[in-house]
């Protein structure tokens, strides 16, 4: 990326998600700030919480989609209050909330600067129309845009051109942002912990109180580093695969037998359980109990064998036959059942009947999003929404996109087809898509 923040330095994937990660990163920012005057006067000053309720949904004020979407759904809306009434201008919203999906969803195939440059054309329009700041930064994007590929713009050093290369430098630059955030969130709790202990004695002196809020302005920028480097590696990841057809298509299946010690292929039992460190057990969290008595006394003899196999602590699938899964090397892998009788059990490499009409976004920290509505589970199903995401995370940990059948189970784009990754529960997904 540019010294400048949001231009583009080349023609490569990183670049043009940076550019337009930061330019809607801006414009919610930008309106943001706006709509907090107007909803601080219209509704209080606990606004947010209240519009949550109202919307039912979570929202973040200075969000992209949030910013876009208020006003274009909502005529009542105080933010209709300082933004031009025409509809041309509403018009432009609507356009501007097709960007952010398309980018946000990674449905932009391929990721260069012309597509690049159309997208922050249409945001320029609309920031002009609402006379925003951000038109020139949209200005200069473009102006960059035809520099570049016009050869007329040379970069400062020689650019990465191979985007698997690309993606492990993102990748292993994530994987430093984050270790870095977890020390700074470490050292924040801390320095409060510290100013607490010493305001019960005498007044903090300025410099601790100082050092605090530095600790604090650092962690913000790590977690905006954070943020922008997941999205980059998301969309990276999704660039590389083919882009699914949707419909309502029916998926053939192909049945194996499997063994202890196997790879599972098929859907993962959707039953969350955690090996104990002092018992030959294995712990429910829902249900706050060992489950090996409700398989009878074999069970626990099996649970001990596999104390060679998964550590204390790790997480163990299991479904509704006691079939068990755990993670071995990052692979999921069949290590027996709990029931006494139950050696080779036969399970599906394809998915079988009928896709429904949604698709979702699995995120690299677990977040689970509908592609078309931008709602995430945790918004609309906050009760499982951890737990969903977690199950996900252990076998799909870079993300991806997702569709569910309408027998409940969840399936990840890979290689070319749609493979089952685990079941979720009517209950436990998105209110009537299931």
């Amino acid at each position: 990326m540019s010294e400048q923040e949001g231009l583009p330095e080349r023609n490569t994937p990183a670049e043009v998600l940076g550019s337009i990660h930061y330019v809607l990163t801006s414009l919610g920012n930008e309106l943001g700030e706006r709509y907090e005057k107007v909803f601080r006067e219209e509704v209080g000053p606990h606004w947010v919480q209240e519009l949550s309720s109202l919307r039912k949904k979570a929202i973040n004020p200075t969000d992209a989609q949030f910013v876009l979407a208020e006003p274009l759904r909502n005529p009542d809306s105080p933010a209709r209050k300082i933004l031009p009434t025409s509809g041309a201008f509403y018009n432009q919203l609507e356009d501007a909330l097709r960007v952010r999906n398309d980018w946000m969803h990674h449905e932009v195939n391929p990721i260069d600067l012309n597509h690049l440059w159309n997208s922050v054309d249409v945001i320029h329009r609309l920031a002009t129309s609402a006379e925003l700041r951000l038109g020139k930064l949209c200005s200069e994007i473009k102006k960059r845009i035809k520099e570049i590929l016009n050869g007329h713009y040379m970069p400062g050093g020689a650019g990465i051109t191979d985007g698997s290369v690309e993606l492990r430098v993102l990748q292993t630059e994530l994987a430093m942002v984050r270790e870095r955030e977890q020390v700074l969130v470490e050292e924040v709790g801390a320095a409060h912990a510290l100013l607490e202990e010493a305001a019960q004695v005498v007044t903090p002196i300025a410099d601790s109180v100082g050092a605090s809020k530095d600790l604090q302005a650092e962690l913000e920028v790590a977690e905006e580093k954070l943020s922008r480097l997941e999205f980059l590696v998301e969309s990276l990841l999704a660039s590389q695969e083919a882009k699914p057809q949707g419909g309502q298509e029916t998926v053939s299946t192909m049945q194996i037998s499997v063994l202890p010690g196997h790879r599972w292929e098929g859907a993962l039992p959707s039953r969350s359980t955690t090996l104990m460190g002092l018992h030959d057990d294995l712990f429910d969290p829902i249900a706050c109990t060992g489950i090996a008595k409700e398989f009878g006394e074999h069970a626990s003899r099996v649970i001990a064998g596999w104390r060679k196999l998964v550590a204390p602590g790790a997480t163990i699938l299991v479904n509704t036959e006691g079939d068990a899964v755990g993670f071995i090397d990052g692979e999921p892998t069949y290590l027996g059942s709990l029931q006494a009788k139950r050696k080779a059990i036969v399970t599906t490499t394809r998915l079988a009947g009928f896709f429904t009409g949604h698709t979702y976004t699995l995120r690299l920290n677990g977040t689970i999003e509908d592609r078309d509505s931008g709602d995430t589970l945790s918004q609309v199903n906050p009760g499982s929404a951890k737990k969903v995401g977690k199950r996900l995370k252990e076998v799909i940990p870079n993300g991806g996109r997702l569709r569910v059948t309408t027998t409940g189970t969840i399936a990840r784009y890979q290689d070319g087809e749609w493979v089952a990754a685990s079941e979720v529960a009517p209950d436990e997904w998105f209110p009537a898509h299931l």
